[in-house]
């Protein structure tokens, strides 16, 4: 009975899910270690909600490769993540019904 608890824990931990958040908390790991996390907020609470759009575009176009490749690989696992929980919430709701 202990084999199957392994292979539960190990497909749970292996899954296509579970292996986009470990990805996505690795880009967010070497997103805050590429840049000053805290400097960028400092400076868009200047600008404020009004140029928003203007600092995020700038700020985006005028950093170093890497980091847009992270701020990529952030917003495509994000969503995918999303997609994930949604698509569970409501196959859950499904069969609750």
């Amino acid at each position: 009975m202990a084999s199957v608890g392994v292979i539960y824990a190990a497909r749970t931990l292996l899954s296509a899910t579970a292996l986009k958040l470990y990805a996505f908390a690795v880009a967010a790991f070497a997103l805050v270690q590429m840049t000053w996390v805290h400097r960028v907020f400092e400076n868009w609470a200047q600008v404020g909600l009004a140029g928003t759009w203007q600092f995020v575009s700038y700020a985006v176009l005028h950093t170093h490769l890497p980091v847009q490749v992270a701020l990529v690989v952030l917003a495509v696992l994000g969503l995918s993540l999303l997609r994930d929980a949604v698509r569970s919430l409501s196959h859950s709701g499904l069969q609750m019904a």
